[in-house]
């Protein structure tokens, strides 16, 4: 029988909660993709802790919406709150989903690892040794295509930590990036382990799998970022495009389980194959979570205060920007453009004729791009500057 944890009532402010559930979530998806690509069996435990902290919160936001509730506009105003943890418990338990295959040592076949190294951006997990050259230095000042998104420091976690965070010996950090550049940070801090295995794949049916378990994992988070932004901007547009994804995802997740199937495995390959078809599952589900955030936007419903609290003090703003032709930034990939150096702001997505890119370093970008992109408050005006050229 299991023994479940005993969770009491804490007078938590719902805007905590929310912020928490929303920074948990996303450091969750990112270590689980990472336990799976490094088989780490250290990163998939933090990701099943983590989502003992998020029962206990959404428990918790629950516990607080049902004292709040006393009339019907009350209770009209606070289901776009329930529907946010909702979607965000999915996403929560579709990360879990990822780890358990670690821990149960479900085979991840060699497919996986080719997809992950077809990805252009990789999530790595690196240790500080006592003598690199990192310690000492601000997160800002490390190479501004590799973004930290965690620091695990003795059993701390720091969550999408500020540039000015300084980092120590012994620092497990988080972070991600281009291929080059996340080695080249493993390798200043003096972490040989963190190499990434090259694992060919033969056969045109196998090639065909990894290619479209990548467009499965692009798809999805990208729906993710685009269903925050639809929030965080109120854009109907923006919930309107995940939905259109989202049915795009359930034709693709059908063709992808039917290709896994047909590769005639034998059976001592069952194991590798069925981790294949959890982690399309998985898939999908991050789809549907991020579905059921869009969904709030098109529903009309009311934002209640405490949504636009948490919008407020949220550590990252969501802007959307139209590139000019007198736009500096026309021509270059966004690894020339150095976005992030110059503003602060990571993109998150192009929407180009109609069709929207979940960008790599590579990505060029062109007149009329509409470019949606999150960072801090500050950064907005500069980059709305840079894609519209003025003062250049």
């Amino acid at each position: 029988m299991v023994d479940l944890e005993k969770i009491a009532y804490k007078p938590i402010p719902v805007r905590d909660i929310l912020l928490e559930l929303k920074d948990i979530s996303e450091l969750m998806v990112d270590l689980a993709y990472s336990s799976a690509l490094f088989h780490s069996r250290e990163l998939a435990e933090e990701v099943m802790e983590l989502e003992s902290r998020v029962d206990a919160l959404i428990y918790i936001l629950e516990m607080n919406l049902m004292l709040a509730a006393r009339r019907v506009e009350d209770a009209e105003a606070l289901v776009g709150i329930s529907r946010i943890a909702s979607a965000v418990d999915l996403m929560t338990n579709a990360a879990a989903d990822i780890a358990l295959l670690v821990l149960k040592d479900i085979g991840i076949h060699p497919i996986v690892r080719e997809a992950f190294r077809k990805v252009g951006e990789r999530i790595v997990r690196v240790e500080v040794k006592g003598d690199s050259d990192l310690i000492g230095m601000e997160l800002g000042d490390v190479e501004p295509w590799v973004e930290v998104i965690a620091i695990k420091r003795g059993r701390t976690w720091i969550i999408y930590p500020d540039d000015d965070v300084k980092i120590e010996s012994g620092d497990i950090l988080i972070a991600r990036g281009a291929s080059e550049e996340v080695m080249e940070l493993a390798e200043i801090a003096g972490d040989k382990t963190s190499e990434l295995e090259e694992i060919g794949v033969s056969g045109a049916h196998l090639k065909a799998i990894a290619d479209r378990l990548v467009e499965l994992k692009n798809i999805s988070e990208l729906m993710i970022d685009l269903a925050y932004s639809s929030l965080l901007l109120n854009s109907r547009e923006l919930a309107e495009e995940v939905m259109e994804l989202e049915e795009y995802m359930d034709d693709l997740h059908t063709e992808y389980e039917l290709q896994v199937l047909s590769s005639g495995f034998n059976p001592t390959e069952s194991k590798d194959y069925l981790g294949l078809i959890r982690i399309g599952v998985v898939a999908e589900e991050l789809a549907d979570s991020a579905a059921e955030i869009a969904e709030i936007v098109l529903r009309g419903l009311k934002p209640h205060p405490v949504i636009k609290l948490v919008m407020e003090e949220a550590d990252e703003k969501v802007v959307k920007v139209q590139v000019s032709e007198k736009s500096p930034l026309v021509g270059k990939t966004l690894k020339e453009a150095r976005i992030p150096e110059e503003t602060g702001m990571w993109v998150l997505a192009i929407k180009r004729n109609g069709n929207w890119i979940r960008p790599k370093p590579t990505t060029k970008i062109e007149v009329g791009d509409l470019i949606i992109a999150s960072g801090y408050a500050e950064g907005e005006k500069d980059l709305a500057e840079l894609a519209s050229g003025v003062g250049f």
